[in-house]
């Protein structure tokens, strides 16, 4: 067994310890600091030094109850079973990981205290956290969940405590462990002052305000979050906050208006753009590409949202034939007779162009292998 110093010592960088076996995986101690991947935890990473020689260790992983350390170079074979060593952690790759973990304890905890929404999965590396909730956030909501996820990071100083329970004593708690309990005989549990407490064996910061500045870069459907901590979200910040500065003065006008002047700006856009398509699409129902066995058949060289796409086509007339083109050799058919079936085409452009499709007699679409020049001159063959 390998005993597991980053649990009681999270913030201790240096270690001594003995060498017990080697595998094709690497170098196992009697005890360690690194903390090995698990529990959607990236590893740490550093050094071991031993007679002189610098080893650099890249991945820490379980096997078991040992923990393996992969050295990146090739001269592994300068150490041997029974050796001392002296380890030494990238305290800064750490940091960066106890504040990611740590922060996301809290985001979790946020979003199930306020609105009582779980966290499906959540993956921690360096300064960056990826988070998934089970049911979707409005924006209000979102915005309340912010504010107090950013107060708890900065302001709050909420100690982070762990401590090891049995399973047989963990009702004794007298509270309702978030996300459950693990099937381990001792639990360890982290615990949020007064706000959370749920089992991990992860590595984490004393004090919430540790955690610092927060930059959300991807939020998606309102349940998937992507998020900076640490000098990546001060970076960020920095960055944008100047970029903002500079687009308002460029705009004239004040930064706080900043976003609902572009809002309503893109809105209108949006608007103007979809009115341009839709006339576009109205001329050329009346005024087709080509005609073929009865059959008026336009084409689009440019790609057009298909719901928009597919709207405007029911006001075409009938006995018509609909092809878009756009770029990386996509082709999309809409078809309003029987005699040009979207789908049958579409199969004999893959015959020929090579690619993957498909569809039904009414729509149907594909990505070429090679560009098809002409699909109406392919009609007549």
């Amino acid at each position: 067994m390998t005993e597991k110093l980053y649990w009681d010592n999270p913030y201790d960088t240096r270690f001594e310890a003995k060498i017990i076996d080697i595998d094709e995986d690497g170098i196992i101690l009697d005890k360690t600091l690194f903390y090995p991947e698990g529990g959607n935890q990236t590893s740490d990473k550093g050094v071991i030094i031993n007679k002189g020689n610098i080893f650099s260790i890249d991945h820490v992983l379980k096997k078991g109850e040992l923990i393996v350390h992969h050295i990146s170079e090739p001269s592994v074979e300068k150490l041997k079973k029974g050796d001392s060593i002296e380890g030494e952690i990238d305290w800064e790759y750490r940091y960066g990981i106890m504040r990611a973990h740590s922060s996301q304890h809290v985001l979790s905890a946020v979003f199930k205290n306020l609105l009582d929404i779980d966290t499906i999965r959540a993956n921690i590396s360096f300064e960056e956290v990826s988070l998934h909730v089970n049911k979707s956030v409005s924006e209000t909501d979102l915005k309340n969940v912010v504010i107090q996820f950013f107060n708890i990071c900065t302001t709050q100083n909420l100690p982070f405590r762990s401590k090891f329970v049995p399973q047989n004593e963990i009702k004794d708690l007298n509270v309702k462990i978030r996300g459950g309990v693990t099937a381990d005989t001792n639990l360890r549990i982290i615990k949020i002052e007064d706000y959370d407490i749920n089992c991990c064996g992860g590595t984490h910061i004393g004090n919430s305000s540790e955690i610092g500045p927060i930059y959300f870069y991807e939020i998606k459907k309102g349940k998937e979050f992507k998020y900076y901590v640490g000098n990546k979200a001060i970076e960020m910040l920095s960055i944008q906050n100047l970029n903002a500065v500079d687009l308002a003065g460029s705009l004239n006008i004040s930064i706080t208006n900043l976003y609902k002047t572009l809002k309503a700006q893109f809105v209108k856009l949006k608007e103007d753009h979809e009115n341009l398509i839709l006339k576009t699409l109205e001329l050329l129902a009346h005024t087709p590409t080509s005609t073929l066995k009865g059959i008026n058949i336009g084409v689009l060289n440019f790609e057009v949202d298909y719901k928009l796409l597919s709207k405007a086509f029911k006001n075409f007339p009938p006995k018509y034939l609909l092809i878009m083109k756009s770029g990386n050799n996509k082709v999309h058919l809409l078809s309003n007779n029987d005699i040009f079936k979207a789908n049958e085409i579409i199969d004999e452009l893959i015959k020929k162009y090579g690619g993957k499709g498909g569809g039904s007699p009414r729509s149907a679409q594909a990505t070429l292998n090679n560009e098809a020049a002409d699909i109406i001159s392919h009609l007549i063959e």
